[in-house]
């Protein structure tokens, strides 16, 4: 009879680690491709606690994890995951439960995470264990950005740090009622501090920020947007503008937008088109 046994993240060796999650994911809809480096960055920036995350082995070989993200009375699942041949065990169900006890003797509150729509299985698993669908997740993609704005009124563009746009998104998220999801969270902006590029814009007096990246294939990517007067489709036309000319992009991507968020409809305006849809779940402890 196997031994089962169960370690913190903070106790396992990081690359073998990484190596297991790949291994984990590589079917999966959203699949990761982490290195420890990339796993770090992801760490820090979604409040991945090394601490409060665990490994099951069976005879020291591992056959699941899951991480977990904590901010205050809230947490998150990062990830979770079942190597394929322990699937249907009822392995994934004490990880969960495992996390969960663990994260109540913590005061942990609420707990949230996100599953892609088309994944029933995962869907139907997180259900049963408590977890309720609260909001729809869109992560959107603009194909052969164009420049909107050129030659029209005056626009400039001041590259910035996390610190500062930390203030500002803060700042509009009280103001205005955003509902950002967890990796847009002023906090994330600031813990990503780094990885991204933080820019803030004014165009005809009106103030606003963008963070953005360059992917490998020469796609970019935007992370968050906001303004100060809740003109979230100009700032991102704003956005868009300096993406192409930074990089000539011929692809720009959004990640997980809450369909309640104001970013959402501006988005849409503009022409991005939804192509994968995630749930973002809820559960009481």
């Amino acid at each position: 009879m196997s031994t089962e046994t169960i370690v913190t993240l903070s106790e396992y060796p990081l690359i073998d680690f990484v190596r297991l999650v790949n291994k984990i994911f590589a079917d999966y809809v959203v699949p990761i491709d982490w290195n420890v480096l990339t796993f770090k960055m992801d760490a820090r920036e979604n409040s991945i606690s090394f601490n409060d995350s665990f490994i099951f082995l069976s005879d020291d070989i591992p056959t699941g994890f899951i991480l977990n993200a904590i901010r205050g009375n809230r947490a998150r699942i990062d990830a979770m995951g079942v190597i394929e041949s322990e699937r249907g065990k009822g392995l994934a169900e004490r990880i969960l439960k495992h996390a969960l006890h663990h994260l109540k003797i913590r005061n942990v509150e609420t707990t949230i995470l996100e599953v892609a729509s088309t994944d029933e299985r995962a869907v139907r698993f997180y259900d049963k264990n408590g977890y309720r669908i609260i909001r729809n997740l869109h992560t959107m993609i603009l194909e052969n950005p164009e420049i909107y704005k050129a030659g029209e009124g005056t626009h400039s563009y001041m590259t910035s740090d996390s610190k500062v746009v930390y203030q500002i998104a803060l700042t509009y998220e009280i103001h205005q009622q955003r509902s950002p999801n967890w990796q847009r969270e002023p906090l994330s902006l600031l813990l990503a501090n780094g990885r991204y590029n933080y820019v803030r814009v004014n165009t005809n007096g009106e103030e606003g920020y963008f963070v953005w990246g360059k992917n490998a294939d020469d796609s970019a990517f935007i992370v968050d947007c906001g303004s100060k007067s809740d003109k979230l489709e100009s700032v991102i036309r704003d956005a868009i503008d300096y993406i192409v000319a930074q990089t000539n992009a011929k692809l720009i991507s959004i990640v997980a937008v809450p369909e309640n968020d104001k970013m959402y409809n501006a988005l849409q305006l503009l022409g991005f088109r939804t192509i994968l849809l995630q749930y973002e779940m809820f559960r009481k402890l």
